[in-house]
């Protein structure tokens, strides 16, 4: 077995006797440039700077030296190695592609809450992980706007659950928008807090209002993929009719027996103090839950991450097993 470093990224792996480099990264989740797999595309083509492979049918021994080349589809490691190429994807990366999808539709649910379709352009569709949310870039809009892809990976149509509360001045720009024009442009994929395969663990899921979206993504993987361990839901809203889409985790109760939901109703953004916050996590404590063998992810406000972060980090979490892409932006209030 054998060390391989790909450079700029700084992704390690290792190497089985007898498997090449572009396999072997393959294995171990990490996306190259490649498409022929026989040396014919040369996509894979990257600079030996360190150690030394055979390479070929004639499994010819290359030593780094200057600016060596290699293809990886074609190259076998003979000790550990560095590697120096572009675009390349670790596990949980996806390519950012900007596109212009067709608006399918924008229908009024409950509470003020729209769900739009977004139809991806014909061809290569960018992909994106359970989980994911992509951002609409609309024409008066300064930044972006930032939105959960409520839709399981693979799927053309791109589904958004947009809150449009009478006070929420910009998210009724964006659905005034989308209601008048046929086509938008995006971005996506977004954010770190996703699925990139199936996990060998149970699965819990806390979501406040309209975080349910980036969770059916989630659910709707894990049901396509035969997920075999538990999946437990735990959303929150203020009031009984905030839980726009209810039937949907009816349906899924049906459907299988280790998918769980637990309805909250409460405040749970109310800003005076943790009390509310912590209802969810206390709710995931009451139910006895594995922790150190379940993976966490939260969507809502920070004081609600951040709270439920401490309670079951204390219980026993691993802080390895939360996601909430809230970490990426937001500081612990």
């Amino acid at each position: 077995m054998t060390r391989i470093l790909l450079q700029p990224k700084g992704l390690e792996f290792d190497a089985d006797a007898g498997e090449t480099i572009s396999d072997a990264a393959a294995r171990h989740g990490i996306r190259l440039p490649i498409s022929c797999r026989n040396g014919v595309c040369e996509l894979c083509e990257g600079y030996l700077t360190k150690g030394s492979v055979s390479a070929g049918a004639s499994r010819q021994t290359i030593e780094a030296a200057g600016n060596t080349t290699i293809l990886l589809c074609r190259c076998w490691a003979l000790e550990d190695c560095e590697i120096e190429i572009a675009n390349v994807y670790g596990p949980g990366e996806l390519p950012l592609k900007n596109v212009v999808c067709q608006i399918e539709g924008v229908e009024p649910i409950l509470a003020h809450v729209y769900r739009v379709a977004l139809r991806l352009p014909a061809g290569k569709a960018p992909e994106f992980f359970a989980g994911q949310y992509l951002a609409l870039h609309l024409p008066d809009k300064e930044g972006p706007c930032f939105y959960s892809i409520a839709s399981a990976p693979g799927s053309t149509i791109l589904e958004l659950h947009i809150q449009a509360d009478p006070h929420l001045a910009s998210a009724n720009e964006v659905i005034t928008y989308l209601q008048n024009n046929n086509t938008v442009k995006a971005s996506l994929p977004h954010g770190r807090a996703c699925l990139a395969k199936v996990p060998d663990h149970d699965v819990i899921l806390l979501a406040a209002g309209t975080g349910f979206a980036q969770m059916k993504s989630i659910i709707e993987y894990l049901l396509a993929s035969e997920f075999e361990h538990q999946i437990h839901l735990y959303w929150g809203v203020r009031q009984p009719q905030d839980m726009y889409l209810k039937e949907f985790t009816e349906a899924w109760s049906a459907r299988t027996g280790h998918f769980h939901f637990t309805s909250l109703i409460a405040d749970i953004d109310n800003v005076q103090g943790l009390e509310h916050h912590e209802q969810m996590a206390e709710a995931v404590l009451a139910h006895g839950h594995d922790l150190a063998r379940s993976l966490v992810f939260v969507a809502g406000s920070p004081r609600l991450v951040f709270s439920a972060l401490d309670l079951l980090e204390q219980a026993g979490l691993p802080e390895s097993h939360f996601f909430s892409d809230v970490m990426e932006y937001a500081e612990r209030p």
